[in-house]
């Protein structure tokens, strides 16, 4: 009877599974597979940072591999400790983040008998932020040109900014932090020319940015769902892990059809009432960088507690960074759309607003704010906090098992459903 009770629970949640899912699965499984061997081949390819403009190599065809894609392909395959551990091994401190830096680790260990899928070949560059650690390291083991971009300073803040970033780009970000940007991106543009052997199609680079805005507009309806049906038709962890698998490979006419499918999806299970727990009490939003090593969290407490996760920063920043219409200049958009990406979550005033802001909209009894120590994530827990959100910070890396212990926070999460939500609900 057991086994029976148990084969239809397993049934039950394979039925809540998005087909979108096993088909971004096997087309990065695919993709990976072909850009390994023509790297190995000779091919060149380069090696980016999740908010540089991969757009520029997308409109030159040259291959790209995401570093904070590879190193949740090692958290999810269990294998973090193992790398964070050889991180540390080679006198990299342990307190430092792993998020970007894993596929750093696997190239430091050649021996290991299974390799993340196959491990990384050499690139012929790195691209990153010179305020992100592992990446000029990476480059300087192999030898290889490190392409290294700095963003500059806001003069101004605008709290309201998702308001104004689609249309208003130039007023919100400023002209000269702009110009600086794309004076940098000018040399982008020439590092990739050259491992291209052409010279950039600029049309052809409008194209690229334009199916972004496209691929971004089908994720602002798919949250535009998540918020506003009466109960939640898709997990958060999925969301997360189709939202940053399309986005790896954004302006791609892939991605746009992707994104497409994905939002038709979720589309049909609201529009059919199929939700992913009938008995939903609770509506949770979760702060910070995505937790890969352990996306089952976010549905661990829907049968006992009636919890949903409805909201995270990467289907939102989807909707509300990366849009620019209205570009006469596709080079100056991206200069833009990358001038202050991700920095707009966590920069107060800007960060705890647009999180308040989308507490509201998505109806949230609670947040979940992850790594506290990272970023300005105390800046937006104090914001929902004033906000009469009540926040739960969990000390933790979104990708080293390592920092995480699941007795723990597991009990820690009880402790905050049964003695602050339920508490702030009656």
């Amino acid at each position: 009877m057991s086994q029976d009770i148990e084969s239809a629970r397993a049934k039950h949640q394979a039925s809540k599974v998005l087909q979108v899912s096993h088909t971004l699965r096997a087309h990065h499984r695919a993709w990976f597979d072909e850009l390994r061997q023509r790297a190995n081949d000779g091919e060149p390819y380069v090696i980016c940072h999740p908010t540089t403009p991969h757009e520029i190599f997308e409109a030159l065809d040259i291959p790209y591999v995401i570093d904070a894609w590879y190193s949740g392909i090692v958290a999810a395959r269990r294998q973090s400790k193992h790398y964070s551990d050889v991180l540390s091994a080679h006198g990299y401190h342990s307190g430092l983040r792993r998020y970007n830096s894993l596929g750093y680790a696997v190239v430091l260990d050649p021996d290991h008998p299974d390799k993340p899928w196959g491990g990384l070949p050499k690139a012929a560059g790195v691209m990153s932020w010179n305020s992100e650690g592992g990446s000029i390291e990476l480059a300087e083991f192999w030898n290889v040109p490190f392409i290294g971009l700095d963003q500059p300073a806001c003069r101004v803040m605008h709290p309201n900014w998702w308001d104004m970033h689609r249309w208003n780009w130039e007023d919100f970000d400023e002209s000269y932090r702009i110009d600086f940007m794309e004076n940098q991106f000018r040399r982008v543009v020439e590092f990739a020319e050259r491992l291209a052997g052409k010279r950039m199609d600029y049309d052809r680079l409008a194209e690229v940015v334009n199916r972004v805005n496209d691929q971004e507009m089908y994720f602002d309806r798919i949250r535009s769902i998540m918020a506003n049906s009466p109960k939640l038709p898709v997990r958060l962890g999925e969301v997360m892990s189709q939202t940053m698998g399309i986005q790896w490979h954004r302006g791609s006419k892939w991605a746009l059809e992707q994104a497409k499918a994905f939002y038709e999806e979720v589309k049909a299970r609201a529009d059919a009432g199929k939700w992913i727990c009938p008995n939903e009490k609770y509506r949770f939003m979760y702060v910070g960088s995505g937790l890969w090593q352990k996306l089952e969290f976010f549905n661990s407490f829907e049968e006992s507690h009636g919890v949903v996760f409805v909201r995270s920063n990467y289907l939102s920043i989807a909707s509300d960074g990366y849009l620019r219409f209205g570009a006469k200049n596709p080079l100056r958009a991206l200069a833009s759309r990358y001038s202050i990406l991700a920095l707009q979550m966590w920069i107060p005033p800007m960060g705890g607003a647009w999180a308040v802001h989308e507490a509201r909209t998505h109806r949230v009894n609670a947040s979940v704010n992850l790594d506290r120590k990272g970023r300005g994530v105390t800046f937006v827990t104090r914001a929902l906090e004033e906000a009469g959100i009540p926040v739960l910070d969990i000390e933790a890396d979104p990708v080293d098992a390592n920092k995480w212990n699941d007795d723990l926070i597991r009990s820690q999460m009880i402790e905050f459903i049964e003695k602050r939500v339920a508490r702030a609900e009656q």
